[in-house]
């Protein structure tokens, strides 16, 4: 059976549960990847263009109807033998919802330089669609999430970023990450950002909510540092004034119930670096309080535009 056949049928069987009688006919779509291998003086370069379909369902905050996504997935790349790592390397999306009746709606895409995608989980929510930028030469993996409800990046991370539930709230949650200077960066989002450690981000499910820079100490040199610090950022939420330690999927239970999102307080939001190398920054009203902040000496927080 083609690849054509087996997504009309698995679409229209996933479709049939999710409702009445069908007004339309099966969703179905198709498409092509392709391949050219060229050799010169020796050396192979290979590009290639593959095509899929990935169907997904979420919950949106405070519905309690899921909303199910056709996402058509397709990457690019150019290889060579001389080169480590991908010469070129993008990820375009489109996505459509489809509906209890059959129909099929237009959502958002997106597009990004990365080596691979997929849609991806966070808090148990498969609402984003996560695009990996692989490192070189000791650089890390970077990870952009976007979101499938408004097309729109929330965050780039190493690692995984961690989340913050507002129990019985009707899906609520934030994420928040760091990206650190040492991570893949094809697109030079640290050109401008020279003396810059890291940015971090705190999001919600459509939107990044706010951005800072992580600056070290002025009277120290760059290059010292960063051999001090350079790791893999650990990351967490707990909550304030205690002594528990940090989750990377944290429930805010003094929030319970509480929709309002200035509900979500008395929270740190934790990034470690090494024992020695630590941030805490205070979740206050929504908003990452960063004037609060607890710093290894001499290292700053800088306020950017949250897009």
């Amino acid at each position: 059976m083609s690849a054509r056949l087996l997504l009309t049928a698995s679409l229209a069987g996933f479709l049939s549960l999710t409702g009445p009688a069908l007004a339309q006919g099966p969703v179905s779509d198709s498409a092509t990847s392709e391949v050219k291998i060229t050799v010169k003086d020796g050396v192979f370069e290979t590009d290639s263009t593959n095509r899929r379909f990935t169907v997904v369902q979420y919950w949106p905050e405070g519905s309690s109807d899921p909303v199910h996504v056709l996402i058509k997935e397709e990457m690019t790349s150019v290889l060579r033998d001389d080169s480590e790592g991908p010469v070129k390397s993008n990820i375009t999306v489109s996505t459509w919802r489809i509906g209890v009746d059959g129909s099929r709606k237009a959502g958002p895409g997106f597009k990004l330089t990365g080596d691979s995608g997929s849609s991806a989980g966070l808090d148990g929510n498969d609402a984003f669609y996560r695009v990996v930028e692989y490192g070189c030469c000791g650089a890390l993996d970077r990870s952009t999430f976007f979101s499938l409800e408004s097309g729109k990046p929330l965050l780039s991370v190493t690692g995984e970023p961690a989340t913050l539930e507002v129990p019985n709230a009707g899906g609520i949650f934030r994420v928040a990450g760091i990206l650190p200077s040492w991570a893949a960066d094809r697109d030079e989002t640290f050109a401008k950002f020279k003396d810059a450690l890291a940015i971090i981000t705190y999001a919600d499910r459509t939107h990044t909510l706010q951005r800072a820079l992580l600056k070290g100490p002025a009277d120290k040199s760059f290059d010292d540092l960063i051999n001090e610090v350079m790791s893999e950022p650990v990351v967490g939420f707990r909550k304030a004034g205690g002594s528990d330690a940090p989750e990377s999927q944290f429930t805010l239970w003094s929030a319970d119930g509480k929709k309002d999102p200035a509900a979500i307080t008395d929270a740190v939001f934790s990034i470690e670096f090494t024992p020695d190398y630590k941030v805490e920054i205070p979740v206050v009203a929504d908003k990452l309080d960063l004037a609060q902040a607890t710093l290894p000496k001499g290292f700053t927080l800088e306020a950017l535009p949250a897009n």
